[in-house]
């Protein structure tokens, strides 16, 4: 007994002292910028944010922290149902990825609401999820829509949304009657959400390089299983696309960004609150994406399907003359302070007329 008790101490101690060195010589030659999860996947294959935690985020000289509440929105609990809410779903830019809460575009609004409607209770809410293309909330909003409660949901499209959407594969349009059917790619594997929403996880990703660099593997190879193998279709457990639809030239993806928006538009008739289409306003500062740049493009020049349509794009490249590196996080590419200062300069230029317009 006492000679496994001294082999189980010495492996131990090795293996402790062999972590001590690893983390040192990760911190040395390779760094890493720490962050503690706050992104998962939903068992039906679209990004959500987690609920009711805090996590960092650190990026070279930045350090930020999200407040997620019980919805997995950004900053304070939930508003009574009672007053105007006003719901603003998008990507990393939406949820103000790297930007302290109070500098987020949607905070910025917020002071410019509660300055012009001191008398009423608008609340905006920040529903952005990193990684989330278009598709995702369609399904985001049947799990969780009903418990925000909007009055208003403002979609606020940015540039890789619909290539996600594609990518994602989480609805394949039928050509032949314009249907949306349900699928997905990515299936996350259980344990390792579970392992994310620990607290001993969380605080070795707080304090350790070697860990960070561990996860950063793992969400890579470990976290989802690709069940189109590769959009396979011979080998993919779920329906896909035909491979000439996956072409820009066949249409398929702008009749699909099309239902998907109607599928949002719905949601909101179902459920009594209305649907705003807008953008950040990047679209002219990117290199432009396979899908998403042609379908806005025809989102711009067409309608939008008697959807409100607000393009932020126009306001954004005349206050920067076509030049996004003032408005950007460098080495990031994320909107900067400045550059969350001008995307709700240049959207309160058209909310806040809509807002006058809606009944109190």
């Amino acid at each position: 007994m006492k000679n496994r008790a001294g082999i189980f101490l010495l492996m131990s101690t090795g293996v402790i002292i062999g972590l001590l060195i690893a983390e040192i010589l990760v911190r040395i030659f390779l760094p890493q910028n720490r962050l503690t999860t706050w992104i998962e996947m939903h068992p039906d294959g679209f990004m959500m944010n987690q609920k009711g935690v805090t996590a960092i985020h650190n990026f070279n000289e930045r350090q930020v922290q999200y407040r997620l509440n019980e919805a997995g929105l950004r900053g304070e609990q939930l508003p009574p149902d009672d007053e105007l809410n006003v719901l603003f779903l998008g990507d990393s830019f939406t949820f103000g990825l790297l930007l302290d809460e109070g500098n987020t575009f949607i905070k910025l609004l917020q002071e410019n609401v509660n300055a012009i409607f001191p008398e009423q209770r608008i609340n905006l809410l920040n529903g952005g999820v990193g990684g989330a293309g278009l598709a995702d909330w369609p399904l985001w909003l049947g799990e969780f829509g009903q418990t925000v409660s909007p009055d208003i949901v403002i979609y606020m499209m940015n540039t890789s949304d619909l290539d996600r959407s594609i990518s994602k594969n989480l609805f394949v349009a039928n050509e032949a009657d314009s249907a949306l059917v349900q699928s997905r790619r990515w299936e996350p594997r259980e344990f390792m959400a579970k392992m994310g929403r620990q607290a001993w996880y969380r605080s070795l990703q707080k304090h350790s390089d070697l860990m960070n660099l561990l996860v950063s593997i793992a969400w890579d190879k470990l976290y989802f299983k690709d069940l189109t193998d590769g959009f396979n279709h011979e080998a993919s457990q779920t329906k896909l696309p035909a491979e000439q639809q996956r072409y820009i030239e066949s249409g398929y993806s702008n009749l699909l960004g099309i239902l998907l928006l109607q599928r949002l538009d719905e949601w909101c008739a179902n459920n009594e609150c209305d649907f705003i289409l807008s953008t950040t306003g990047f679209f002219d500062f990117e290199e432009e994406q396979y899908y998403t740049h042609p379908f806005y493009e025809k989102m711009k020049i067409e309608g939008s399907l008697n959807i409100p349509f607000f393009d932020n794009t126009e306001c954004m490249v005349e206050f920067t003359g076509g030049d996004k590196s003032g408005i950007v996080i460098e080495g990031d590419g994320h909107p900067n302070e400045t550059g969350a200062q001008l995307i709700a300069g240049c959207t309160w230029n058209w909310l806040q007329e809509y807002l006058m317009q809606e009944p109190s």
